[in-house]
């Protein structure tokens, strides 16, 4: 469906915050490209896009500084994550307005986090929660499709479940990133984890809180533990899924691992076994017939 213009009313409601809950943001995964080595001094630069009327898309509506094609299929295509994320996990739908703030260049949203979220570490892109206000910052770069995805079902899942361990909503939000014809498969993790030494350990990884603990390699093991779980059998995605109900009503349910160890003696073990089929798979379908 194509973008349409917010109308006035929608959009001075949307920036009025709402409730002074403890913020809770979920980046996407480390990336050492956005290091501008001068930020912007003048103030108007630490302004969030909104020159331009906002858009409206579905959930979203889009605030920016510069002209959007509103026939990019890409518009389409989030417009569409509610329905494939929400129905592959068994959540119920939301009507939660997802604030989107797209900048034109890295140092515009460089010089914008680092001025407002001085001590958020540097990401593509974040989505931050507060209270019932959910906002989403990125910029037009060429990872801009994966980021919206990604950040965008952090939005989702916000929405609709009290909250959702780092690991997981990291794992989760890696599994949606991708384009959907990809059912879930980043390529790029699976060749990164079966070609060298990989010991998981989902233990550990349930641990973690804080986002600065969160690097390359707990993005990836966060989101292999995903891919296993939906996708291995019908006993382990029936496991996530069970969990992802409990966390509609809980905030603290538990680590998720004694679940796993009712279906599998070593969970560890049977993470690197999927591993191991699934890019054997992979291999299989990339040789020449």
């Amino acid at each position: 469906m194509p973008l349409m213009p917010v109308r006035p009313w929608l959009a001075l409601a949307l920036a009025i915050p709402i409730g002074c809950a403890p913020m809770r943001t979920a980046p996407t995964e480390p990336d050492s490209t956005i290091r501008p080595e001068s930020l912007p001094r003048s103030p108007e630069a630490y302004l969030p896009p909104g020159k331009l009327p906002p858009l409206r898309c579905g959930n979203y509506v889009f605030y920016h500084d510069f002209e959007l094609d509103p026939h990019d299929p890409l518009w389409a295509e989030l417009e569409a994550l509610p329905d494939q994320v929400f129905g592959e996990l068994e959540l119920p739908p939301s009507n939660t307005i997802v604030q989107v703030y797209l900048f034109e260049t890295a140092e515009r949203y460089e010089g914008y986090m680092h001025a407002r979220y001085p001590k958020l570490p540097t990401r593509r892109a974040y989505m931050i929660a507060a209270g019932n206000e959910v906002k989403v910052f990125t910029w037009m770069g060429e990872h801009l499709r994966t980021d919206l995805r990604h950040e965008l079902t952090h939005a989702l899942l916000r929405s609709v479940l009290k909250d959702v361990p780092l690991w997981l909503d990291e794992g989760l939000a890696g599994f949606f990133e991708l384009p959907p014809e990809s059912a879930g498969m980043n390529e790029q993790h699976l060749e990164q984890l079966t070609r060298a030494p990989f010991e998981p350990n989902l233990e550990r990884l349930e641990k973690i809180v804080e986002v600065n603990d969160m690097q390359k390699a707990e993005y990836r093991e966060a989101w292999a533990w995903v891919h296993m779980m939906l996708r291995d059998n019908p006993a382990t995605r029936r496991a996530l899924l069970d969990y992802l109900q409990v966390l509609r009503t809980k905030e603290r349910p538990g680590p998720i691992l004694p679940r796993l160890k009712e279906q599998f003696a070593d969970p560890n073990f049977a993470l690197h076994r999927h591993l191991m089929r699934e890019a054997a798979v992979f291999s299989r379908a990339q040789s020449p017939r």
